[in-house]
């Protein structure tokens, strides 16, 4: 035999008896072979060597009882065939911190917080091994060097089967992550990973999880049959994933947060148990030719400011709605379809925004609805086939602009109380109720478009508010053309073409002071309380607020009754701070605020705009004049509410401090320009708003009230919850609410602390896990599918 083949084997004679001593004397690039057997020892790789299993893989065992079974010291070295096992609940079964360790098809097993750990300089190449560890994790790496895993599989992994840290980087491919407690894949600190053609299942968290300034490059990656999240992205860093397919996941398909950018191409969910695709705190991104079906559910869903941009995008299958967005964000759509959700095809609300090209949807309980405060752009839509209105718009602004609806089964599409509705050159064919309404409280304009082949009227006219119809044709409906119900000289039809309509035109002088045709759809939405001060009341906890709030509007009552006795009006605040914590109602403070100021004829409308930086910093020299002027325009006769407005003092958003400093001086001077006709609500942290305002003496010297928002106490909170609880059917169990509280009084206040959104984060985990609990049980009885108990709160979440 060679000199450079050694063997090692437990029979005396034959060779070493121990594989350390066959590396000890053995010269630089030797093969050692091993005979079969369990070798009972602490292995240290000191030279470049190769150890191989005599009779292949399965063989020879290594086994560590205390220590680490396999570290390398050299340049490199490789194991071919050999089970490496520590059953050291401290250490790791194979350790790198330097040179470059070559496993092939190797077990290896551990019982500590990690099977196999590359630190430091450590490279580490496997192909072919199998990962075990039923404690901690499969492979950990914090070296820049990390290496690669290849056609590997890992089993029973008490936490996360891949973990990249620090500055660890790692290529993956070919892998399969079976079972683990933790994630399939980890990624945080500024750890990078490429990942091809990997499969996870069977993960108790998210199945892939990257977090803090991580990178990914996925292509090929699918997670399934995981208990919660498919996809958890919070990164600050680049991630981007390719053809990857999240299916039969428990909560969201992909969910992303913490200001996370990805961009995702070509991937897919389905089967999810809450929302296929969630963008939440401020994320964005780019997604692109992606599919979401089977969703238990929202097909997606965009919340918190969030602007995502989305492009040819299909969702179907949904049992709610097939896309929600609300809470202020600002999506931008185009080609999108939505197939088949047995809820609203799109819902806007809570204040959101955006804008949406090239849309199709077929069927669902509504086509689109708007609503809550939200405005939305819309062109290129087509609606089909809804069970109720195709487009329903209420306590919102909507512009519709070259759509066609065609078969609705209840308004073609119907403006309800404090609608803005603008329609253009849009198509209304066939729809079981009206082709357009206005009711009571609406506004609005139509101009060059057709309402034709109705089961009722063209165009019903029930609102004493200001309506346009211009240039609009209405034909072969089964009632009238169009019909004014209230007389009132606020409605316009100019230019009207009316052919073969059942029912003559009632509009104008001829209009009709009989109510409209009853509508053939579902039953109306309950409208929004009437009083906003008794809606404020109502509002949990923000005692002080209310009474700051109370004696304004009771400061301005007075102003008003002494200008009505020819009186001088006392000096007020006009314009407010709002300071404190995020998710303390401020936005739905500012909203009722300017409600009852309207109510009071101290505003002619009330209405709120909310602005950010990015909504009044442009990107080049002057624009940022042109982009405030605008947003404070739309706000004259209301409320215009600056959202973290210490950022333009601060120099964040990427500008530059001078495009900040310009939006300042513009707002200063909108202000005195139009002190009689609107009301700024600067919001933000305390302490920023303290610093905004002292670095600006024209902004301090108009807002010269400061209203602080607290943090909910935890039993506010726990009522915060309750409520989401009646909003939705369920209950809460005395134990559950028992919880809640300990939980509420534990968590931190820091900077991350959400107060009520934090409390509707944690009733939608509630529910989540609700939905897990009982999926496994055999029977589960209508009682128990309302019931939220105590074991439904993740404390770990």
């Amino acid at each position: 035999m060679s000199q450079n083949v050694i063997m090692v084997t437990p029979t005396p004679g034959r060779g070493y008896r121990r594989i350390g001593d066959a590396v000890a004397g053995a010269p630089e690039g030797a093969l050692i072979v091993v005979a079969p057997g369990r070798y009972t020892e602490n292995l240290t790789v000191s030279k470049p060597v190769t150890i191989t299993a005599e009779d292949g893989a399965g063989t020879v065992t290594i086994l560590a009882k205390t220590g680490v079974a396999v570290t390398l010291t050299a340049a490199s070295a490789a194991l071919s065939g050999i089970s490496a096992v520590s059953t050291d609940a401290d250490n790791p079964a194979v350790f790198v911190a330097q040179g470059q360790l070559s496993l092939t098809e190797c077990s290896l097993q551990g019982a500590g917080w990690s099977t196999v750990f590359a630190s430091g300089e450590g490279t580490i190449l496997m192909r072919g091994c199998a990962v075990r560890n039923d404690t901690g994790a499969g492979v950990v790496v914090t070296s820049p060097h990390g290496g690669v895993l290849e056609s590997c599989r890992f089993d029973e992994m008490g936490t996360s089967a891949v973990v990249v840290a620090d500055d660890g980087t790692l290529l993956m491919r070919a892998c399969t992550v079976g079972k683990a407690a933790g994630n399939g894949i980890c990624l945080n600190g500024r750890g990078r990973l490429t990942v091809e053609d990997t499969t996870i299942s069977g993960t108790a968290k998210p199945a892939v999880a990257v977090e803090q300034q991580a990178m990914i490059a996925a292509k090929r990656l699918t997670a399934s049959d995981v208990e919660g999240i498919g996809f958890y992205l919070a990164s600050g860093g680049e991630v981007a994933l390719e053809d990857c397919l999240a299916e039969r996941v428990g909560a969201e398909g992909v969910f992303v947060a913490e200001g996370c950018k990805p961009v995702l191409r070509g991937c897919r969910v389905r089967g999810a148990g809450l929302h296929g695709v969630h963008f939440s705190a401020r994320s964005g991104g780019i997604v692109t030719d992606c599919e979401i079906s089977e969703v238990t559910g929202i097909g997606v869903n965009v919340t918190e400011r969030s602007a995502p941009e989305f492009d040819q995008l299909l969702v179907s299958g949904c049992t709610a709605a097939g896309l929600r967005v609300s809470d202020a964000a600002d999506p931008f759509f185009r080609r999108l379809r939505v197939l088949g959700s047995d809820g609203a095809g799109i819902e806007v609300e809570d204040g959101g925004r955006g804008t949406m090209e090239n849309v199709e949807i077929d069927g669902g309980a509504v086509g689109l609805r708007v609503t809550g405060g939200s405005r939305l752009s819309a062109s290129g839509f087509s609606v089909r086939n809804t069970a109720g209105a195709a487009v329903e718009v209420s306590e919102a602004t909507l512009s519709l602009v070259d759509s066609a609806i065609d078969g609705a089964g209840g308004d073609g599409v119907h403006a309800g109380p404090g609608a803005t509705l603008s329609i253009l050159r849009c198509r209304v064919h066939s729809s079981a109720g009206a082709g357009c309404r206005f009711v009571e409280g609406a506004s609005g304009t139509a101009t060059e478009s057709e309402f034709s082949s109705g089961k009722s009227d063209g165009i019903v006219l029930d609102t004493e508010e200001a309506v346009r119809v211009t240039s609009c044709t209405v034909r072969d409906n089964h009632g009238s053309g169009v019909r004014q119900v209230r007389p009132g000289t606020a409605i316009e039809v100019l230019g009207l073409i009316t052919s073969g309509n059942f029912k003559p035109d009632a509009y104008g002088t001829s209009a009709s002071a009989g109510a409209a045709e009853p509508v053939p759809a579902a039953a109306e939405r309950p409208k929004p309380a009437d009083d906003p001060l008794e809606e404020l009341q109502k509002l949990v906890g923000l005692a002080g607020v209310k009474r700051e709030v109370t004696s304004l509007i009771n400061l301005n009552k007075m102003a008003k009754r002494r200008r009505d006795a020819g009186l001088s009006a006392p000096p007020m605040a006009r314009h407010l701070v709002f300071a404190g914590a995020p998710g303390t109602g401020k936005t739905t403070v500012a909203r009722l605020y300017g409600q009852v100021l309207a109510q009071l004829g101290v505003l002619r409308e009330g209405h709120l705009v909310e602005v950010a930086r990015a909504d009044l910093v442009a990107q080049i020299i002057g624009g940022t004049a042109i982009k405030t002027t605008e947003a404070f325009t739309t706000a004259l006769g209301g409320v215009l509410f600056i959202d973290e407005a210490y950022t333009l003092s601060s120099g964040q958003g990427g500008s530059g401090p001078d495009f900040g400093r310009e939006a300042i001086d513009t707002l200063v001077k909108l202000m005195e320009d139009h002190r009689e006709d609107v009301v700024v609500i600067a919001a933000g942290y305390s302490t920023e708003m303290q610093e905004f305002l002292s670095a600006n003496p024209g902004m301090e010297s108009r807002f010269s009230r400061t209203i602080e928002f607290a943090n909910y106490t935890a039993d506010e909170l726990v009522t915060i919850v309750r409520s989401q609880c009646g909003k939705h059917d369920y209950h809460l169990e005395g134990d559950a609410a028992e919880a809640l509280r300990e939980y509420f009084e534990a968590i931190p206040k820091d900077g991350t602390f959400g107060n009520g959104r934090t409390a509707r984060r944690v009733f939608e985990r509630m529910t989540d896990r609700q939905a897990s609990r009982l999926a496994e049980a055999p029977s589960a009885s209508p009682a128990d599918l309302t019931l939220l108990t105590a074991d439904d709160l993740d404390t770990g979440a």
